[in-house]
């Protein structure tokens, strides 16, 4: 009985230890998704961004630097869809209250020029 208790310890601390590393990798591949932003390499940025998301979850910053590099790569449906999950989870977050609110003037007026004049569509 006490080695099955004590098998139990040791799983919970291996969980503890893989979930402590998965955090630190997704906190690396933020960093350089950072970078790859920083100097204008958005695809790269997205592609880190997303691998952080997939290895550490949903973070509200993390959910807003995708959002923003989504934007850069005009993949603006991805982007307003990101944005809103991003202020689900922290919907005080000025920063990115701030870019939610700059994207979505941007999208709304994307999406009239987008959108055909007269004819039947006009009623959508």
């Amino acid at each position: 009985m006490r080695r099955a208790a004590l098998f139990g310890v040791v799983v919970v601390i291996l969980a503890s230890c893989a979930s402590q590393q998965g955090a630190m990798a997704a906190r690396e591949q933020m960093r350089q998704g950072v970078e790859a932003a920083l100097a204008g390499l958005w695809q790269e940025a997205a592609f880190r961004f997303e691998r952080a998301r997939a290895m550490g979850g949903e973070s509200p910053e993390l959910l807003n630097n995708l959002a923003v590099a989504y934007e850069a790569l005009g993949r603006y449906e991805e982007a307003l869809a990101t944005y809103k999950r991003a202020l689900e989870l922290s919907p005080h977050n000025s920063r990115i209250r701030r870019n939610y609110a700059r994207f979505a003037e941007f999208y709304a007026s994307y999406i009239r020029g987008i959108r055909p004049k007269g004819g039947d569509d006009a009623r959508l």
